[in-house]
């Protein structure tokens, strides 16, 4: 039988484990946010020119683009008129359904997104202090707590 202060012992693991897990969440979170600031760009924002340029220059809908986002919360009707004012997306009104958009990766977007994965080794430097097998196991770890 368990004492109370072996079960306490383990909510306190739990409560570390979560605590932990946040504050990595906020560090990862400020560094990426750092490293594209250099490009002028959001986290949000570079998923949707993943997005587009996944999409091999089918024009996608708002919708479409917001389904396939990792942060379902996001404005992706704002986000895209960002990436319009900066020149990196464009969009038109669907021709088959007028009260649809449907939106396009420019070059500009395609060349900023090269810019941005050339240089997103930098940030994977930020975990070389781990072996590959620590950072197998980390991910492992990590997929079978969100399953």
């Amino acid at each position: 039988m368990e004492t109370s202060t072996a079960k306490q012992s383990e909510k306190g693991v739990w409560k570390q484990l979560r605590e932990n897990i946040l504050e990595t969440e906020v560090w990862l979170r400020t560094t990426l946010k750092e490293f594209l600031d250099e490009f002028n760009i959001t986290q949000q924002q570079l998923s949707i020119l993943r997005i587009l340029k996944d999409a091999n220059n089918e024009p996608m809908s708002t919708k479409q683009i917001q389904a396939l986002m990792r942060d379902k919360s996001s404005d992706t009707s704002r986000l895209v008129d960002r990436l319009i004012d900066k020149e990196l997306v464009r969009k038109r009104k669907d021709p088959n359904d007028g009260r649809l958009v449907q939106v396009f990766i420019k070059y500009e977007g395609l060349r900023l997104l090269a810019r941005i994965e050339d240089r997103l080794e930098e940030l994977d430097l930020k975990f070389e202090l781990l072996s590959e097998e620590e950072a197998a196991q980390l991910i492992f770890l990590l997929e079978k707590a969100r399953s």
